[in-house]
């Protein structure tokens, strides 16, 4: 049988070990934000430069039909 002081400090250190864990998931999270929003402005370029070629290929293959 456990001692209401064995107790506690299971209790404490599992509290301690899930708030690092969760501490560490937000920092995790806080930079995959961070990767992810530096990643827009090249989706956004490239976006634009996929149609622009698109259009060029459809305009190339138009002219050697």
């Amino acid at each position: 049988m456990t001692t209401p002081q064995e107790e506690l400090n299971e209790v404490q250190t599992r509290f301690d070990s899930n708030l690092s864990k969760a501490q560490q998931l937000e920092q995790q999270i806080e930079q995959l934000k961070s990767e992810r929003q530096q990643l827009q402005q090249p989706l956004v370029e490239d976006q634009g430069a996929i149609k622009a070629l698109k259009r060029c290929v459809e305009t190339t293959e138009l002219e050697e039909e």
